[in-house]
Formats: C-alpha cells, structure tokens, sequence
C-alpha cells in the first residue's frame, strides 16, 4: 500500500492529523462494517492501519511538509538590538573560529 492510496481509501489530504485519520476511518466503518462489506472494510482497515503506523509517522515527521505560511506580524519587534552588543557577540564568535582552527588536531597526512 501507499501513502497516496492509503489517504485516497480514507478520503484524506496529505496533511491530516491523527484525529483526522481516527475520525475519518471510524466515518468509513460506519458506512462500510464488515459485515456487510468485509472487501472494503478490509481496504479501510489496511489503510488505517498504514496510515497509523510507527514508519508512517515518523517519515511525516522527517520529510518536509507543504510551505506553511507564517503570519509575519506575529515575528516584527519595535526595537532594535544595540549595536554594541552585537559587535562584541561577532568578535568573540570570531575569537572561538580562529581558536577551534588552531588547535584543531592534525591530521595524519599532516603530520611531518
């Protein structure tokens, strides 16, 4: 079974939540029990059962979703930071860069 069959069986968009995958297998089985109709029952099943599963979820949660869009106003601040700081915060990441580059360890190619 796959993804795309599985959420067309149950009537889904790519993005459904869990609720919406319960809610919408247990529509299905309401209007389709088993016994009555245990073909398309077990589809349903099968594609809820894919659509639940570990591997599933986890491939949900680590590919990439539909771009989201974010209300930016929620993000936009009225200030601006000191410029001080900010110059102090570049230096000292500078001063750790050329320390880490220094005394990184030498590889054995390196080594003469």
């Amino acid at each position: 079974m796959t993804k795309e069959k599985a959420l067309k069986i149950l009537n889904l968009v790519p993005v459904a939540t869990r609720e919406e995958v319960d809610h919408a297998y247990q529509r299905l089985v309401r209007r389709y029990p088993p016994e009555f109709h245990p073909e398309k029952f077990r589809e349903i099943d099968e594609a809820y059962k894919f659509l639940t599963s570990l591997a599933f979820r986890i491939e949900k949660l680590i590919t990439p979703q539909a771009k989201i869009e974010l209300n930016r106003e929620l993000f936009s601040f009225d200030f601006t930071p000191p410029t001080s700081s900010l110059e102090s915060a570049l230096s000292e990441i500078k001063k750790q860069l050329k320390i880490a580059f220094l005394w990184k360890p030498l590889e054995k190619g390196d080594q003469k």
